[in-house]
């Protein structure tokens, strides 16, 4: 699938009630839970990618606390912070990130790019 093909399946996934949900959205989850492993700057294309067609806030909360939480780390920061800067909608996800456990270092740098946007 691309990107943009990917980003409108989480979207889909996402939606739907918990009744609702199938083996789509586990695979979903364990494609995501592969890319933070595996590639995450893929696992960031697709955050970006869902940010740029997506606008509920329930749906950009799951998208905060979830995917773009689970993959920042000292080794993605510098790509977090390329898109913040670039973007103040992802800027504005971040508020949405829980980060109290992380490292000193990275917690300061996200201080930094949150600012007054913490949710």
């Amino acid at each position: 699938m691309t990107l943009p093909e990917l980003a409108r399946a989480w979207v889909e996934q996402h939606s739907k009630s918990d009744c609702d949900r199938d083996d789509n959205f586990f695979a979903m989850m364990d494609y995501e839970s592969e890319l933070r492993g595996e590639d995450p700057d893929r696992a960031i294309d697709l955050i970006v990618a869902i940010l740029e067609i997506e606008t509920n806030p329930a749906l950009l909360s799951l998208l905060a606390a979830g995917p773009l939480e689970d993959v920042i780390s000292m080794e993605t920061i510098d790509r977090i912070e390329r898109e913040a800067h670039a973007s103040d909608r992802f800027r504005d996800l971040l508020g949405g990130v829980w980060y109290y456990r992380a490292s000193d270092e990275l917690r300061a740098r996200l201080d930094a790019l949150v600012g007054e946007n913490r949710r």
